[in-house]
C-alpha cells in the first residue's frame, strides 16, 4: 500500500521514509521521531479517511506555524483508484502513479485547515474518493492493555421496544448467535492464529444494540467476559481482529514488544510477516524484535533504509543476532572478534560505569559490522588480534593488515592486539602467573599462548582475582578515543 512517505516541517521529520514489506520496523532513539513517523501517517491519511485529527501549533517543526506541514503519500499503483494519475519516467514513457500531498496551513483566522491534492498537484474528486471502496482502514495501535473494540454507529438500545424481559433476554441470544454465524470464517482465522500463541481464546458480543456491538475477548468456553487474559495476548488478539475485515488495513503499533514476552515477539513477528492485505508500520526498541527481522524490514529513522553493499547486507541477514543487533541500538560500539575479549570489556566497562555496547563479531568477520555502524554514524571501535605468531618474520597477518586498510578507509579506530588477547595481557604483566593456563608457541618461544581449551579460563580468572586492567592499553585506548570524540 504505502511505498514512501516524506514530511516538510512535520515537527521534527524531515525527509522521505520508504516502505517494502509487509513488516516495516522504526528504530532510533527516544524523542526522535518514531512515534511522530506513525502520528503523521495518521495525520495524511485522516483527510482520506475524514476521521478526526487535531491540528496544534507543535505538529509544526519548532513550532513555526508560518510555514506549511506537507506530507507526501505515495502508493502502489492503483491502491486507491481514485488517487490514480499518469505520470513520465526518466525514459520518457508514461507510467501510472498513485498518491496524494497533504497540506496543512494556518488561516488569517488562526485555524489550522488541511488540504489535499493528487500526488502530481492536480485536484482531487472528492466525491469519488469518498465512495472508493479501496480505502484502506488506519488503526494506531499503541499495544496497552485492551479488552474491547468498538464499531461506530448507533448507541439507541432496543430494550424499550420489545414486550417482556423474557422475549428481550430471547433476542439478545438469538442475535448473538446471528452475528457469531454470520462471521464465522473470520472467526476460525482469529481462533487458528491464536492456537500459535497456544491460546484458546474466542470472542464474545455484548448487549445487542442497532450498530453498536461491543467485541470483547474471551477465554473459548467462558460463560461470560474473562479479564484475565494477559495484557500482551489482547494486544496480538487486537491486531489480529483488526485485519478480518475485507479491506486492506494499514497497522501503526507504537512499541511493538509492549508487554510481550520474547517468544511471544518470535511468534508474533513471524506471523505479521506473512499477513494478506495488511500493511504493519511500527517502531521499536527490542534488540529481540530486530532478530526477527531481515535488514530491508528496518528502517532507522534518522538514516532510513539501511543502504550497505550487497555482500554485507547478506552476511548481515545471516549472522546477526541478539548480540551482534544491538550495533543497531547503541551509540558508542566497541567491535572484538572472540568471546574473551567480550567478557573481559564487557566486565571491566560495567564496574567503571561506562554505557558503552560490547559487540562480538565471532572470529574475523569485521567489515559488515563496521559498515553499517559506520553508516548509521555510529562511534565504532575495533579490537583486533594482529596474529603475528602465524609467520615466521613475526609479521601481521593479511587478515589483520587488509581490516587496518580498511578501518584507514573508513576513519575507524582500530585497536591493535599483540599476536592474541593472552599474549597481550601476558607481555604487559597481568597474567605472568597463570603458567598452568599458558604455554610458549610452538614455533616462537618468547611469545605466551592459552593452552587447548584455556582462554576462557584466563578471563574468569582475571574476572574472578579483580584484576585491574585500567592501564591496560587497550582499555585506554577505547576510553581517549570515545572521550576525545
Amino acid at each position: 500500500m504505502i511505498k514512501s512517505i516524506e514530511f516538510i516541517n512535520y515537527r521534527n521529520l524531515q525527509g522521505k521514509y520508504v516502505f517494502d514489506n509487509v513488516l516495516n520496523v522504526i528504530i532510533g532513539k527516544n524523542n526522535s521521531g518514531k512515534t511522530n513517523l506513525l502520528d503523521g501517517i495518521k495525520l495524511a491519511f485522516s483527510v482520506i479517511t475524514n476521521d478526526y485529527y487535531k491540528i496544534t501549533k507543535s505538529d509544526f517543526c519548532n513550532s513555526d506555524d508560518s510555514k506549511n506541514i506537507v506530507i507526501k503519500v505515495e502508493l502502489d499503483k492503483s491502491s486507491i483508484t481514485s488517487l490514480d494519475f499518469y505520470d513520465i519516467d526518466e525514459l520518457g514513457n508514461k507510467v501510472k502513479r498513485n498518491g496524494f500531498i497533504v497540506t496543512v496551513r494556518k488561516t488569517q483566522s488562526h485555524k489550522y485547515v488541511k488540504s489535499i491534492l493528487l500526488l502530481n498537484g492536480s485536484k482531487i474528486d472528492f466525491d469519488v474518493l469518498r465512495e472508493d471502496p479501496n480505502i484502506p482502514n488506519l488503526f494506531l495501535l499503541p499495544l496497552i492493555r485492551i479488552d474491547d473494540i468498538y464499531t461506530n454507529g448507533l448507541v439507541t438500545g432496543i430494550s424499550k421496544f420489545i414486550d417482556s424481559e423474557e422475549k428481550y433476554s430471547t433476542l439478545k441470544q438469538d442475535s448473538k448467535k446471528n452475528m457469531k454465524q454470520a462471521m464465522q470464517d473470520k472467526l476460525k482465522i482469529f481462533q487458528s492464529f491464536c492456537e500459535k500463541f497456544n491460546q484458546n481464546l474466542d470472542i464474545d458480543f455484548s448487549e445487542a444494540k442497532i450498530s453498536d456491538e461491543k467485541v470483547f475477548i474471551v477465554e473459548k468456553g467462558a460463560k461470560e467476559h474473562n479479564f484475565k487474559i494477559g495484557a500482551g495476548y489482547k494486544s496480538i488478539a487486537n491486531i489480529i481482529l483488526n485485519t478480518l475485515n475485507d479491506n486492506y488495513n494499514i497497522i501503526l503499533i507504537d512499541e511493538i514488544e509492549n508487554h510481550l514476552h520474547p517468544a511471544l515477539i518470535r511468534t508474533l513477528i513471524r506471523e505479521l510477516q506473512t499477513m494478506k492485505n495488511t500493511q504493519i508500520i511500527a517502531t521499536s526498541h527490542s534488540a529481540v524484535v530486530i532478530n526477527e527481522l531481515l535488514l530491508d524490514e528496518i528502517i532507522d529513522i534518522n538514516y532510513r533504509k539501511l543502504l550497505l553493499t550487497q555482500s554485507n547486507f547478506n552476511k548481515l541477514n545471516i549472522f546477526m543476532h541478539p548480540g551482534r543487533n544491538e550495533i543497531l541500538l547503541a551509540d558508542n560500539i566497541i567491535l572484538v572478534e572472540g568471546y574473551t575479549e567480550e567478557l573481559l570489556l564487557k566486565h571491566y566497562l560495567r564496574s567503571a560505569n561506562y554505557n558503552w555496547s560490547v559487540v562480538n563479531v565471532a572470529g574475523v568477520m569485521f567489515e559488515p559490522y563496521i559498515e553499517l555502524a559506520t553508516f548509521l554514524n555510529k562511534k565504532v571501535i575495533v579490537v583486533s588480534d594482529n596474529d603475528k605468531a602465524g609467520s615466521d618474520a613475526l609479521e601481521c597477518s593479511p587478515r589483520f593488515t587488509k581490516l587496518k586498510q580498511y578501518c584507514n578507509n573508513k576513519s575507524v579506530c582500530l585497536i591493535e592486539i599483540d599476536n592474541t588477547l593472552e599474549t597481550d595481557l601476558y607481555n604487559n604483566g597481568y597474567i605472568t602467573n597463570y603458567n598452568d593456563l599458558l604455554m610458549n608457541h610452538r614455533r616462537h618461544n618468547d611469545i605466551m599462548i592459552a593452552k587447548k581449551n584455556c582462554k576462557i579460563g584466563i578471563a574468569e580468572r582475571i574476572i574472578e582475582h579483580g584484576i585491574n586492567l585500567s592501564s591496560w592499553h587497550v582499555i585506554k585506548d577505547i576510553i581517549n578515543e570515545f572521550e576525545s570524540n
